[in-house]
C-alpha cells in the first residue's frame, strides 16, 4: 500500500487537470454537480436541514438541488 499526503494528492490532481486543460471555473463545476433527479424525500429533507443550519450559523449554504 502507498501512502501519500493530501498535499502530495492535491499537486498529483492539479497536474493531471492541467495535462487535460481542465479550468476549475463555475460552467464546469456546474456541469459536474449532481441535478438531483433521483433523489429520495429522506435526502431531500437532509439536505433542507444542512441548508437551515448554515444559513442559522451565518454561513453561505453549500449549493444543492434538493
Amino acid at each position: 500500500m502507498k501512502t501519500i499526503t493530501l498535499t502530495a494528492l492535491r499537486e498529483q490532481v492539479e497536474r493531471k487537470k492541467a495535462a487535460i486543460g481542465w479550468v476549475d471555473d463555475e460552467a464546469n463545476t456546474a456541469a459536474l454537480r449532481n441535478t438531483g433527479i433521483a433523489r429520495t424525500p429522506a435526502k431531500r429533507e437532509l439536505l433542507t436541514q444542512i441548508e437551515a443550519r448554515a444559513k442559522a450559523s451565518g454561513r453561505k449554504p453549500l449549493g444543492s438541488n434538493h
